[in-house]
């Protein structure tokens, strides 16, 4: 057995990092080609979440590798697989037409729940359960939504056919701490050692066929969330992860992997004093953690604090001028106050690029023809290997996805799907767009399609048209992706923050369009997954908020709406221009909502 490095120093700064979050956490890490480990509380048993769709894929790729199942094979999700309030086709509103492997990678990729138990009715509860059993975690919770969550809603009291959000809005924190689920002596349960002893054995190729290993690695090196264990990491470390969310419950296992060929296996589970998923400090620890008990294993020093750190305070120039200096990028900022005008920003009238951000002014259009009864929301549209690139949601599904116009909207806006956004632009028509964005006092507000932005960058650098655009932008340095016309106002979809949150405003006022498009747009912007920007500003209960990011090489974007509790509401955009490339930016990430935070508190305390 491998001796645990039980030195005081890494346990030490486990210990802080967890003590400044103020969580509970068990953390396990193993050196994949070697046999030294770092232990903190890690044969304890912890609820794993979404970590239990580890060995389904792992079930499904021995299956396809097998020949028992056809990964390209049809398959609709319908309403008996959707439990809504998901990612993805968890949220969709109609049926959605993919492949199994399109199944598997959304599952892994976004952990979407239903794309899961449309899988597991494939591969049927035994086999998974047998997979898990056999590879070291026979505790694992293995099942479809209704074997998991009945008993939940049995023990709550709650009727599982009625409206489930409402329900639970009557139900008591301290009830819900006393779930069963929620108690890894109760329930179905792992421990730190035991995943990365998984892992460990999918990347030796000892789980399966060595195609079957390699499939599962490559899925979990899709991942979409990156804030939390891989924030922990630079650009130049692979990491191939999958996370989980429960109530109280924040987790994510990976592999980390470096140019030097050191590869990681390392798991970190932490225990939350709230029930919220919003918790930024806690998603923060996650990558300290990880990377702490790395650096042990690797004998490097201890990785900097990136998270934690007390929010400065003082006027707003000098908080914001504090934010971006930290993150080291240049910042624009604007916020206005929805229901008296009031306005504070900070470059707000300087050009930026949107990014993702003109995807607002698509979806408004979508609701607008939908309002006049000139498109029809539950048309089937195919996103066929015209629109993907590889990205994420059906931008980056292997075999063609039907679904619905509605559903495009939704996958656009929440995980900012780019094939969703290019097919749907087609439907509504780009024309229609720019006369839209006109009439309403916006005719300096860009937009684009996707893969026209693509196809500019492959003629700007010289690229095949016909390779992978991200493998190739791979061995661009820095210096040359930072120069692209695609980080350049004027020559990329531009705006300015102040004509940003002046079409928000319009939304939230229903000045951009019928009563019923508006709202429409504003229950798609509520509905963004993304904790790590605009969201981490404002981590209490009772905040709502909607958001749009934006992100391209040098550009970090989010702008959206903040409201509290009082009633009161702000716009905000805050759009910034990094000195780096790098996927991985939390530092920055994490300054969009000190930024919006500032500058909202600003208005409110000016009343």
């Amino acid at each position: 057995m491998a001796a645990p490095s039980r030195g005081d120093d890494v346990t030490a700064a486990l210990r802080t990092v967890f003590e400044e979050a103020g969580v509970e956490g068990f953390v396990h890490a193993r050196d994949i080609d070697g046999d030294r480990e770092v232990a903190f509380r890690a044969d304890a048993p912890v609820i794993v979440a979404s970590l239990r769709k580890i060995p389904v894929a792992l079930t499904y790729a021995r299956q396809a590798a097998a020949g028992a199942l056809d990964p390209t094979a049809r398959h609709t999700i319908t309403a008996a697989h959707r439990e809504g309030g998901g990612i993805g086709t968890d949220s969709c509103r109609d049926d959605v037409t993919l492949s199994t492997r399109d199944l598997a990678f959304l599952m892994l990729s976004m952990s979407d729940n239903a794309a899961t138990d449309k899988l597991m009715e494939i591969l049927g509860t035994d086999r998974v359960r047998a997979v898990a059993a056999e590879l070291g975690c026979p505790r694992l919770p293995v099942g479809r939504y209704h074997e998991l969550w009945d008993p939940v809603w049995q023990e709550l009291g709650l009727d599982p056919d009625g409206d489930l959000d409402a329900q639970l809005d009557r139900v008591s924190e301290d009830r819900i701490r006393g779930l069963a689920m929620l108690d890894p002596t109760r329930s179905p349960a792992g421990t730190p050692r035991e995943i990365t002893s998984l892992l460990t054995a999918i990347w030796r190729d000892q789980a399966g066929p060595a195609s079957a290993c390699a499939e599962v690695r490559a899925l979990m090196g899709r991942q979409l969330s990156v804030h939390r264990l891989a924030a922990g990491f630079g650009d130049e470390v692979g990491v191939a992860a999958k996370n989980g969310s429960l109530w109280g419950v924040l987790n994510e296992a990976a592999v980390v992997e470096y140019p030097d060929g050191g590869r990681y296996a390392v798991a970190v589970f932490l225990r939350t004093p709230t029930l919220g998923g919003r918790n930024p400090a806690a998603d923060a620890a996650i990558g300290r953690a990880a990377r702490t008990a790395v650096d042990q294993l690797r004998r490097a020093p201890a990785a900097a604090c990136t998270g934690g750190a007390a929010r400065p305070s003082g006027p707003v120039h000098t908080v914001l001028a504090s934010a971006f200096a930290e993150a080291g990028v240049e910042g624009h900022v604007h916020v206005r106050d929805l229901d008296t005008g009031a306005e504070f920003g900070q470059g707000g009238d300087a050009p930026v690029v949107l990014a993702s951000v003109f995807k607002v002014p698509i979806a408004l259009e979508y609701a607008r023809q939908v309002a006049a009864g000139e498109l029809d929301p539950v048309g089937r549209h195919t996103v066929t290997a015209a629109y993907r690139a590889g990205g994420s949601g059906t931008d980056g599904c292997a075999d063609d996805v039907e679904m619905s116009a509605r559903d495009l909207a939704f996958m656009m806006m929440t995980i900012s799907d780019n094939a969703a956004s290019d097919l749907l632009l087609d439907l509504v028509g780009p024309e229609r767009v720019r006369a839209t964005l006109d009439r309403l006092g916006f005719p300096g507000f860009g937009f684009s399609s996707c893969a026209a932005l693509d196809d500019d960058i492959r003629r700007e650098l010289g690229l095949d048209p016909g390779r992978s655009l991200d493998e190739q932008l791979a061995s661009i340095p820095d210096a040359r992706l930072l120069a692209l016309r695609a980080c350049a106002p004027g020559t990329s979809p531009s705006s300015t923050p102040r004509e940003v949150t002046a079409l928000l405003a319009a939304l939230w006022h229903d000045q951009a369009g019928p009563a019923s498009a508006c709202a429409e747009v504003r229950d798609l912007m509520r509905q963004q997954v993304w904790q790590h920007r605009l969201v981490s500003g404002f981590p209490e209960p009772g905040v709502r908020l909607a958001g749009k990011t934006g992100t391209d090489f040098a550009v970090r974007n989010e702008a959206g709406v903040v409201e509290y509790p009082d009633g009161k509401r702000y716009a905000v955009g805050v759009f910034l221009r990094t000195s780096t490339a790098a996927t991985r930016q939390p530092l920055a990430d994490r300054a969009i909502g000190r930024a919006a935070r500032a500058a909202v508190d600003h208005l409110r305390a000016r009343g």
